[in-house]
């Protein structure tokens, strides 16, 4: 795979700082309509906090409720499009947390009982259902749920591993297998449609970035790299992550294509460098050490074009971008969100606190993140762009 990089089209870079002198230029543009919110989603009685942990195009979002701090409880929950809440049932537990939404308003999670955790899935009135996994595998956890119903996750195997596995709608469980010679794997997230999943796995000591493919085996997806990862897929299937060709060399953020070939994203820099985000269109979002010990927030078109955001030398947060290479996240503990164009808008805060973040965007303009109270808890919450 490694021999089938794509490389051309892409802008050299000469410098670190010609480069930067093309991404100022960039930052121009358009005022854009002010945004609206934030609007407080609040908690489930007696509880503290609240964070949104996936929200799908009819603006529907699942998450949890938490009260604490020592011990931290959390209860599954769902916010309808209008941001009202209601819980989630626990069967068999009191506690759990539900992960991902699919655009049905089906949703996957776990319920911890008091001896272990189950895998469950809510149907699209809440309803759960648990997953039967095969005797002798133990603490699973469901991760993620494609629009095709397919839900995806990890659990312990007889033998005390950590494996992937793939829970069909007919009620099949399979357990997603390891890389030759090793013996852990987990699955990180699965395409809308259900034929893609990405995870990790092991392999002579070093994490492996991997995918499943129409649920053919496990296949690592930089076999020529000493360590890679892929931590986000879009959903059409194409994962973003990155790799270490040799042990003591830089890290290289890519993207992998449906078929698999590797595209180097363009990084003048030997620092570290993560991603956050992979967009429906091929934008991708995240940060690096461009020029170390500075953090810089980055956005890359999908010919791989970098391009930094600004952050008046601030080390902004990025967590976000939709399809127009929108991206949200924070700066200066305030949630704020990028265009395309280059204009900047800070996003507003809840009446008293001092604090916001945003992690989400949906096509439809919808923001997701959380803010502090006056009361100085942490709550889930939405912000509209016109």
């Amino acid at each position: 795979m490694m021999r089938n990089l794509v490389t051309g089209g892409r802008r050299p870079a000469t410098s670190l700082v010609a480069a930067l002198v093309v991404f100022s230029g960039a930052l121009t543009g358009i005022a854009q309509a002010s945004p609206v919110g934030p609007v407080d989603l609040g908690t489930l009685p007696g509880d503290d906090d609240s964070r949104v942990l996936a929200v799908n195009d009819a603006g529907e979002m699942v998450g949890l409720s938490l009260a604490g701090p020592t011990p931290r409880r959390s209860r599954p929950v769902r916010w309808d499009a209008d941001g009202q809440i209601m819980a989630l049932p626990t069967p068999g537990g009191s506690e759990g947390q539900v992960r991902d939404i699919n655009n049905h308003g089906v949703s996957a999670g776990y319920v911890l009982t008091p001896t272990a955790a189950v895998p469950t899935r809510w149907d699209a009135q809440g309803q759960p259902t648990t997953l039967q996994i095969p005797p002798g595998y133990h603490n699973a956890t469901a991760w993620a749920i494609s629009d095709t119903g397919v839900v995806v996750g990890n659990w312990s195997t007889p033998d005390n591993e950590y494996h992937a596995f793939r829970w069909d709608p007919d009620g099949q469980a399979t357990d997603l297998g390891v890389l030759p010679g090793d013996t852990w794997s987990m699955v990180e997230d699965i395409s809308s449609d259900g034929s893609i999943i990405v995870g990790l796995a092991n392999r002579a000591g070093a994490n492996h970035a991997v995918r499943w493919v129409n649920g053919g085996p496990i296949t690592d997806l930089a076999p020529q790299s000493w360590s890679s990862g892929t931590i986000k897929i879009n959903e059409h299937g194409v994962a973003g992550g990155t790799m270490n060709e040799t042990m003591s060399g830089p890290t290289i953020p890519v993207t992998w294509d449906l078929d698999g070939t590797i595209r180097r994203l363009e990084w003048p820099s030997p620092h570290s460098v993560w991603l956050s985000q992979i967009g429906p269109t091929g934008y991708v979002v995240g940060f690096g050490y461009l020029n170390a010990p500075a953090r810089s927030a980055v956005l890359w078109d999908p010919d791989g074009n970098l391009t930094v955001l600004p952050d008046d030398g601030r080390g902004a947060n990025v967590g976000g971008v939709d399809a127009h290479g929108t991206v949200v996240g924070s700066l200066r503990s305030q949630a704020t969100v990028w265009y395309r164009n280059g204009e900047r808008r800070q996003l507003g805060m809840l009446p008293g606190g001092n604090r916001s973040d945003a992690y989400l965007i949906t096509e439809s303009g919808r923001v997701i993140g959380d803010a502090t109270t006056a009361a100085g808890k942490s709550h889930a919450v939405y912000w509209t762009l016109d």
